[in-house]
């Protein structure tokens, strides 16, 4: 099997959208591709399709749909142009502490984290959390809002 043949057989394609969604597996949202090692698929698909990717350029979505590899739905930029993107569609996440969908703990839980004595390491055993967690917590580096 080619590789151009073993990368499109791990996406489908969206017969709404267009997008080609990657079925392949994911690291952080976007889809990963092996080629020796760990890849993200949507700048493979540049390769393959478009060419080489210059340094310090990213590989960007028209879509905003991180597991679409399409290449006519994806645009080199820099990692401004990427910040500028997200910015202008309003794809920044604000949300935050417990409103965010990936937070362990409640408002009322840090509170207790930072008033707690003894060490981070029984602190972090309590609440199902890592010690560094609630190192970073007790710093505010973390849920600074509260």
């Amino acid at each position: 099997m080619t590789l151009h043949e073993r990368f499109e057989s791990k996406f489908f394609v969206h017969p709404i959208t267009d997008c080609w969604l990657w079925i392949g597996s994911d690291n952080y949202r976007y889809g990963t591709f092996w080629m020796d090692k760990p890849l993200k698929a949507h700048r493979v698909a540049w390769t393959i399709y478009r060419g080489e990717i210059p340094n310090g350029l990213h590989v960007l979505h028209t879509c905003d749909t991180p597991l679409c590899v399409n290449p006519s739905h994806l645009f080199l930029g820099t990692h401004r142009d990427n910040m500028r993107d997200m910015f202008s569609k309003g794809r920044r996440d604000t949300a935050r502490g417990f409103r965010n969908g990936n937070a362990k703990l409640t408002d009322l839980q840090v509170h207790e984290i930072r008033s707690s004595v003894g060490s981070q390491r029984k602190i972090a055993a309590r609440f199902k959390i890592s010690q560094t967690t609630v190192g970073v917590i007790k710093r505010r580096k973390n849920w600074k809002h509260i």
